[in-house]
């Protein structure tokens, strides 16, 4: 991913040998990342290589998705639509952001997120319900709501995207939360133990779509 390019300055027993490093720019931001840098220096995300770099090792998927946006986007302008979208977008990116994740994708209008310690990703969800529930003060998003689905165990990895049964799970978990919730695996809440303001509530087994069995879930208790 980041590596040197070797040039020869000129010739015989006189050479010399340079090395230029390859910088690459943050996905995220744009700035520009020189080798052996593990996060963005501007925007703190986390760089592909610091997650599930070997197999065997545990990285928790976080999918994040909101809830009612088609009927909120076939009910209003689409300048409406493009801003909450614009917020919401930056709302999850600074607290994927703050916590230390990895933004994987954005797909249409959620993102599949990954973090290396799923304390890290529970508290993440958790935060990215907080900012966005919609307040009084006019804050938050306003006529959605968000929810997340999250599991971890060993991804498999290419480039910079995860794939695999793990990947698969969360996904499916996402699909059965409702617009305020945060859903995790069994797994998920096992290997995350206690979250400094948080707690989980036991839901029961659901059947999972296209998984095979019975999972049991856990509700993050967020708010306040």
């Amino acid at each position: 991913m980041l590596g040197f390019e070797a040039r020869v300055y000129g010739s015989g027993a006189s050479a010399a040998v340079g090395a230029v490093a390859q910088v690459e720019r943050c996905p995220t931001c744009g700035a520009d990342l020189p080798a052996g840098f593990r996060f963005c220096g501007q925007c703190g995300r986390a760089l592909a290589a610091t997650l599930a770099p070997i197999p065997g090792d545990v990285v928790t998927i976080a999918f994040i998705d909101l809830v009612g946006f088609s009927t909120f986007s076939s009910r209003v302008a689409k300048d409406e639509v493009r801003e909450v979208i614009r917020v919401f977008h930056w709302l999850v990116r600074e607290q994927v952001a703050r916590h230390r994740g990895y933004e994987v994708k954005q797909l249409g209008d959620g993102f599949m997120l990954a973090f290396s310690s799923p304390v890290r990703a529970v508290a993440c969800a958790a935060d990215i319900l907080r900012v966005t529930a919609a307040r009084e003060d006019g804050t938050g998003l306003p006529a959605v709501r968000v929810c997340a689905g999250l599991n971890s165990g060993d991804a498999i990895r290419e480039g910079d995207d995860f794939f695999g049964h793990t990947v698969n799970v969360a996904s499916r978990i996402a699909d059965r939360a409702a617009g305020g919730q945060i859903l995790v695996s069994e797994t998920t809440r096992s290997l995350a133990g206690s979250v400094d303001g948080l707690s989980f509530a036991d839901v029961g087994r659901r059947q999972l779509r296209g998984i095979q069995g019975r999972h049991r879930l856990y509700e993050v208790v967020w708010w306040e």
